[in-house]
This record gives structure tokens, sequence and C-alpha cells, in this order.
């Protein structure tokens, strides 16, 4: 079940990046410096531990826009109920990003997770989420082929208590570090 919801996703991803280059025909610099890679891990310790890594691609249409994709992969262990209850969230990422003057920058995302999580009754459940996340970030520089990010995207398809959710607030931050080639 895991294997094809994170499938179709990440396959309409790579067919979207196949087909990107042929969108910078009108580029003036090279295919090779359009692409560029970054992500993120995460790591906690304590009653609940977490371990995330999320790494992606991304191709710049034009100096401006750019497109990508991203797996993601989280564990939890959570040990506040007297026995250790643990999950994995496995899922891919469909992102456009457009620079706006100066650091700043807008993103938009299509999120898909294989979500595990515990019921009321302490069973182990799994479910498929969807998120749509937009917002803004600013981009500032590592050198000549790295960056370091910071963004606020804020989750349109979130809703509330309405059911299993991997996000418990609409507003999801990220940080991270993205490396040109």
């Amino acid at each position: 079940m895991i294997r094809s919801a994170v499938l179709r996703p990440a396959l309409a991803a790579l067919a979207l990046l196949i087909a990107t280059p042929a969108l910078a025909q009108l580029s003036v610099s090279s295919n090779r410096d359009r692409w560029y890679f970054g992500g993120g891990v995460g790591l906690g310790f304590g009653d609940v531990t977490f371990v995330t890594v999320a790494p992606f691609a991304g191709y710049r249409v034009t100096d401006e826009f750019s497109v990508g994709v991203g797996l993601q992969y989280r564990y939890r262990n959570d040990d506040r109920f007297g026995r250790d209850l643990s999950t994995t969230d496995v899922g891919s990422t469909l992102f456009a990003r457009y620079q706006l003057p100066g650091p700043f920058f807008v993103h938009g995302e299509y999120e898909y997770l294989s979500y595990e999580y515990y019921n009321s009754r302490l069973d182990k459940a799994r479910t498929g989420v969807s998120s749509l996340l937009a917002g803004g970030g600013i981009s500032q520089p590592l050198g000549s082929n790295a960056s370091f990010f910071a963004m606020a995207l804020y989750n349109l398809s979130y809703s509330g208590y309405s059911g299993p959710s991997p996000y418990s607030s609409p507003w999801v931050v990220r940080f991270g570090v993205g490396i040109g080639f």
C-alpha cells in the first residue's frame, strides 16, 4: 500500500522534471547550471523521538521561476503512554518557486504523505494525506554554490480536527540548505 501511494506522485514528479528542460530552451545559461539540490534533516530526542529526512531536486526554468520534486521520510517513537509507539511516514512533493527581488521568494507545493498514526485504542493505522501548501521565504547565499533557506507555508488543505493529520497546525515552517551544480 505504501509503494503505490508514494509511487504515483513520484512518477508524476519525474515526468514533470523530464519535461521541464524543454521549457528552458530560451535560457542563455547551460542546463547543468539550472539544477539545484538540497533538503533537510531533523532530529529530536526525549519522550518523543523523531528523525526526518527530506531531500529535493529543483530545476530553474527561468532565472526567477523553478520547479522541483522532493521525497520525505519521517520516523517517530512516542513513549509517553507506557509503551513505545513508533510510526513512519513516507511521501513526495511537487513544488514551484518564484524568486522575488532580493532574497525573497514565493513557494507553492503539493505534498502527498502515507501517514501512519495510532487511533484512540492505540491500534496502528495508515492513511494517505494530500496537502496544498503556499507561502514564502528567504534565501541567503552560503558561498558560490550553496544557500540557506527559511520558509513559512500555509496548508490550504488543513481541516483542523476532522481526522488524522500529520500537522497539528495549518502553518508549516521549514529551514534547509540548497546546493547548485
